[in-house]
């Protein structure tokens, strides 16, 4: 089953999956999808995000070629918006190279953990950050829906939110920030956290997204508040059916009453 978090550039999804892998580990085995490719090479952890995404590369791309039939409407819709928006070609090599990182370990997922629960961050539904924030054309709601109807989709997505200012603080203390921020100008920075946040507002409201996601706010320090956002995407996950024909999901601010179909 895969989890995919979601959200803007410095909204805390990396540090949120290890507190819920760590949450999951009580009840059954989860695993980030970086540890299940990095299994199959025999590696350890790693930490360098550069390092871990030239594994992904090499291990992933045998998957996305074996797959290219079968998500073939999804590629030819990504072609078609990196054309349209005249993206550079430096850059969009770099984004086609992503996405196919992206499906590769998607499809290694599927292949290979049927029965676990596999948390992702970056996943085929983070392409639209890509397609839709790093661009300087605008984006139509017809866009969005086509986006959603043929990318690789997940089991279940948790959208973290947070504040705009709180956004762009921590993009621009990252050490390891998205090419596009590396200037560190804070106006260019607030640009596409604007962006970047409407257009996840736009995907889980989506029919094919909207009965699969569940959207929490991430705070700033509090360690109880913390750990209820915890709790909460937890719950979500455990009580997921995936042979029934409806999600089973927390509802929004009853994080203490039992988990109803939504």
């Amino acid at each position: 089953m895969i989890i995919e978090f979601i959200g803007s550039t410095g909204s805390g999804k990396t540090t949120l999956i290890a507190e819920v892998q760590r949450r999951l580990a009580e009840q059954g085995k989860a695993v980030t999808s970086f540890d299940l490719v990095a299994k199959l090479l025999g590696l350890g952890r790693v930490a360098h995000p550069t390092i871990r995404n030239i594994i992904q590369d090499l291990v992933g791309f045998p998957f996305f070629i074996s797959s290219l039939y079968q998500h073939r409407s999804f590629i030819v819709f990504v072609l078609k918006t990196l054309a349209r928006d005249r993206t550079k070609p430096f850059l969009a090599l770099n984004y086609l190279r992503s996405i196919v990182r992206k499906i590769g370990t998607y499809q290694i997922i599927r292949r290979y953990e049927r029965d676990r629960i596999v948390l992702v961050d970056e996943g085929t539904l983070c392409s639209a950050h890509l397609l839709f924030v790093y661009t300087r054309s605008v984006y139509s709601r017809e866009d969005i829906d086509k986006f959603c109807s043929v990318v690789p989709l997940p089991e279940l997505v948790v959208c973290i939110k947070a504040s705009v200012d709180n956004l762009v603080q921590r993009s621009l203390q990252r050490s390891d920030p998205p090419r596009e921020m590396r200037s560190k100008k804070q106006k260019l920075v607030e640009q596409f956290v604007n962006r970047a946040a409407n257009v996840f507002d736009d995907l889980t409201s989506c029919k094919e997204i909207r009965d699969r996601s569940v959207i929490v706010a991430n705070p700033t320090s509090a360690d109880d508040a913390r750990e209820a956002v915890v709790e909460r995407i937890a719950k979500f996950i455990l009580y997921y059916d995936p042979c029934g024909e409806q999600i089973r999901r927390v509802p929004a601010g009853r994080m203490d009453q039992d988990v109803v179909i939504g």
